[in-house]
């Protein structure tokens, strides 16, 4: 058993990170600091689910939650996916036993039995008891859901065992009337899982320039250089045990991946993948069912008598998935010279491995944020963010925050005056925010991705429409940008510390933050999605004043229309009335009404700025 105080030192190493977002977005709360931070662990960057989105995952938290605190579910068109989380925090050296284990390994028989859901008064069970049977009647496919459980005690050896025992195994519930099969798959991390984890991330945060200066040993016949007329970049390609990928990830870390779009994802291929290598047939066949790594670099050079390859600042533009699941079975693979992985490695300048990391990127979906992360206006928009005082971090490509960019000493800088949350944003949360302030809630929360993949998208408050190429034009600056942003992030951070006394608070922020643009753009005579610059930088230096007020009075806007929904009858629960157009519409009618009221108390108009 690991000891009480190499616990203590390993949790001390976590708390600041836990305790960040503890006070960042649950008012100091450590448990659901831990639970959200855990989520993002071992779920969070492999979804890409962000901050905002965890605290929707994690929404069925409570009473009836069937030992679930979280779910995402990977609407495919084969092999659908669902994951269930749960986080146990528990004082730094408590041993966990098999009880606990026990219990949430029974959640999806749980989940997946209408008796038990109809009895339950979580409506967060509810909805996802239907998710999942809408999945399981949607596909002739059997289901995947996943188990994944965290902690920050100490599983027990036999809690171990028992965890390793029942990694996976197959439930049969009858689903629409007929018998379905249920593929349940269970992982655990506790305090030292968990630990070694971050610290992987840490040590590339901390290094981020590091010159990844790689050699490989190859094998005779088992490469050829690529030599095209008129074109200076050498290219060479290679067959090579996968040993070779693995040993210079243990050097590296996630400094291989700073030119790639995003890092690694926690998608179907993965666990494909895993599946191959760990099968002794058929991860003799990996570099045949494997697309292989592509990668660039400042210079290689081969001798052709030792066959050992020099590779100055080895960078892997395509191919995070495969090497970070490779990392997690070097168990089974990294000494067997028979698993081998193809390697295609070119000597070209940083700018082409945009290019290439966009055109080669086959073995995941690229998200709508990915393919616009190496765009030039999302770039300039970064430097803009960076350079304003003082400074934001805009992420443009995702992990970047956390494992792409600068040391400790560098984040120091975008750091808020209370010491605990840094000023940090990412392209996705600053599009919805625009969607919202546009008076497009429910699209900022539900159609973002066709925003981001620059189709059109109506918008009924102008009798117009908006796209992303409206938006992110030429002359568009961060200022204009950060309005609406730090309105979003204000209203979230309002919205945590009132939702334990209105819990449907949480599922309204994104019409709050429309109504209070709705406001703004009708006082200042503003007909555009965005404020011009100066208006907007002006009342963003200026957000602490004057939107309490109109937080509040677009809270009442939205009770009173939710109050009188329900009185008749039409209010079908939280997450459906906030999810209908209709219903947006009469928390507009009520706007005026609530306005009226706060002037009761004083003009909520005269903190603005004139």
């Amino acid at each position: 058993m690991v000891s009480k105080k190499l616990a203590q030192e390993r949790f001390s190493a976590l708390s600041p990170a836990i305790q960040f977002v503890a006070d960042d977005r649950y008012t100091g709360d450590i448990e659901k600091g831990f639970r959200h931070w855990a989520f993002s662990q071992v779920l969070g960057a492999g979804n890409d689910v962000e901050d905002n989105h965890i605290q929707e995952a994690t929404a069925i938290d409570g009473a009836d939650d069937f030992e679930i605190d979280g779910w995402l579910i990977q609407e495919e068109e084969e092999d659908p996916v669902v994951t269930l989380y749960q986080s146990k925090y528990r004082q730094p050296g408590t041993t966990i036993g098999t009880k606990e284990l026990a219990a949430f390994l029974s959640a999806p028989d749980r989940i997946l039995s209408p008796a038990q859901v109809v009895s339950a008064n979580n409506e967060e069970t509810k909805e996802l008891h239907d998710r999942i049977v809408k999945l399981a009647k949607s596909t002739d496919q059997r289901c995947t859901i996943n188990l994944a459980w965290a902690t920050s005690g100490t599983l027990s050896p036999k809690a171990r065992q028992y965890a390793n025992e029942n990694t996976q195994k197959t439930l049969t519930k009858e689903v629409g009337g007929s018998p379905r099969e249920f593929k349940i798959t269970l992982k655990c991390w506790d305090l030292h899982d968990l630990h070694e984890n971050y610290a992987m991330q840490l040590e590339a945060d901390d290094s981020t320039n590091k010159h990844c200066d790689v050699e490989f040993q190859l094998e005779s016949d088992s490469y050829h250089e690529v030599i095209v007329p008129g074109i200076q970049y050498r290219t060479l390609n290679m067959t090579m045990p996968v040993g070779l990928i693995i040993d210079a990830f243990d050097k590296y870390k996630y400094n291989l991946f700073r030119l790639n779009p995003r890092g690694p994802l926690g998608n179907k291929i993965n666990r494909r993948m895993k599946d191959t290598l760990a099968d002794d047939e058929r991860k003799k066949r990996f570099h045949l069912l494997n697309n292989g790594i592509t990668a660039i670099c400042s210079d290689w050079s081969l001798d052709k008598d030792t066959l050992k390859l020099s590779v100055g600042n080895f960078q892997i533009v395509n191919g995070c998935q495969t090497t970070v699941t490779l990392w997690d079975s070097r168990a089974l693979v990294r000494d067997n010279q028979d698993v081998k992985l193809s390697v295609k490695l070119s000597q070209c300048p940083e700018d082409i491995a945009k290019d290439i990391a966009a055109t080669t990127n086959a073995q995941a979906t690229i998200r709508a944020e990915d393919r616009i992360s190496n765009e030039k206006i999302q770039n300039r928009l970064q430097s803009e963010f960076d350079s304003m005082n003082p400074s934001w971090f805009y992420q443009v490509k995702r992990g970047e925050w956390a494992r792409m960019l600068g040391t400790k000493s560098y984040k120091q800088k975008y750091l808020e005056e209370n010491g605990k949350t840094y000023r940090k944003l990412t392209t996705k949360e600053v599009a919805q925010a625009v969607l919202a302030f546009a008076g497009l809630p429910g699209e900022a929360k539900d159609r973002i991705r066709f925003f981001l993949d620059k189709e059109t998208i109506p918008n009924p408050n102008n009798n117009g429409e908006i796209s992303y190429e409206q938006i992110y034009t030429s002359d568009l600056v961060a200022g204009q940008l950060l309005l609406p942003a730090s309105i979003q992030r204000y209203v979230w951070g309002y919205v945590a510390k009132e939702k334990n006394q209105q819990p449907w608070l949480e599922y309204a922020r994104y019409h709050i933050v429309a109504l209070i643009g709705s406001v703004l753009r009708k006082h200042y005579g503003v007909e555009s999605h965005l404020f011009p610059a100066p208006r907007a930088e002006e009342l963003t230096a200026a957000i602490g004043i004057w939107l309490p007020i109109l937080y509040r009075t677009a809270v009442i806007a939205i009770r009173n229309a939710r109050e009188e929904a329900e009185n008749s009858g039409e209010y079908g629960g939280h997450r459906e009335y906030f999810r209908s157009k209709v219903s947006h519409g009469q928390m507009q009618s009520r706007l005026k009404g609530a306005l009226e009221l706060a002037r009761d108390y004083g003009d909520p108009m005269s903190s603005l700025p004139s």
